[in-house]
């Protein structure tokens, strides 16, 4: 396999990597992935708090829980990819392969399914939010609760 421009992986395998993955995300196979298997670190709650006080400009927090979990309370500045169009939404982050993408979800499985596929595209620096938006709560970090659309 050769390196692409950037530094990262390229050629016919990764995509393949990469479609094989979705597919497992897609059929909810993921789930039962060992997470030796995934590699990416953990931040707590309280240092990725920290970080976004202090508008750290180098953290990119993606949330890939379903619309309605974002509605009812995300970190505020968080992009919202569900989980199940991440794949096909990959070109949303290419701009962001110089920051730290900060994956989060509810209890921290769907992010780490999220940061194996992130990886697979060539983001270089993943991490999962360790305990996901129910730690984030339970600590009582600001969150913020979108209305939902007027019908």
């Amino acid at each position: 396999m050769s390196k692409g421009r950037n530094g990262t992986r390229s050629g016919p395998w990764r995509w393949l990597r990469i479609a094989a993955l979705a597919a497992l995300v897609l059929a909810g196979a993921g789930m039962v992935l060992p997470t030796a298997w995934i590699g990416m670190g953990d931040i707590p709650p309280e240092r990725l708090a920290e970080r976004l006080a202090r508008n750290d400009p180098g953290v990119l927090v993606v949330d890939v829980r379903t619309a309605f979990e974002f509605r009812h309370g995300h970190i505020r500045g968080a992009v919202p990819i569900p989980l199940h169009a991440l794949p096909f939404r990959l070109g949303a982050l290419a701009g962001q392969r110089d920051k730290e993408l900060v994956v989060i979800c509810l209890s921290g499985h769907r992010s780490r399914l999220a940061g194996m596929i992130l990886e697979l595209a060539g983001h270089a620096r993943v991490t999962n939010l360790d305990g996901g938006m129910a730690a984030w709560r339970a600590r009582g970090l600001p969150e913020v609760r979108s209305r939902p659309a007027p019908v």
